[in-house]
């Protein structure tokens, strides 16, 4: 539905209907993913970033967020906040299959 939401360019109801979506379960990756995904989609940069963020906050050990987010920095030429987040991400001892 959210899906649809951003279709029709309701941007806020598409962000309504991730938000309720992690409401009934914070701990899903894809949720979280397709809510930044569509933010980053869309150009709302920062919205996306609070996204992220609030995602690496709540599960630091997928290692897809992390890359997805620091990606994202990188390639809007925000080189020390990639690194930053880089440095972040690496102070919770990713696994070697990260490399």
């Amino acid at each position: 539905y959210a899906a649809f939401e951003e279709a029709q360019r309701d941007f806020e109801r598409a962000r309504s209907v991730y938000e309720r979506a992690l409401d009934v379960d914070h701990r899903n990756s894809t949720i979280w993913l397709k809510y930044a995904e569509m933010e980053m989609r869309n150009r709302h940069i920062n919205a996306a970033r609070n996204v992220w963020d609030r995602a690496v906050t709540l599960m630091p050990r997928v290692d897809q967020f992390w890359f997805k987010y620091i990606y994202m920095e990188e390639m809007l030429g925000n080189i020390s906040g990639a690194r930053a987040l880089f440095d972040r991400w690496t102070e919770w001892e990713p696994d070697d299959a990260a490399w």
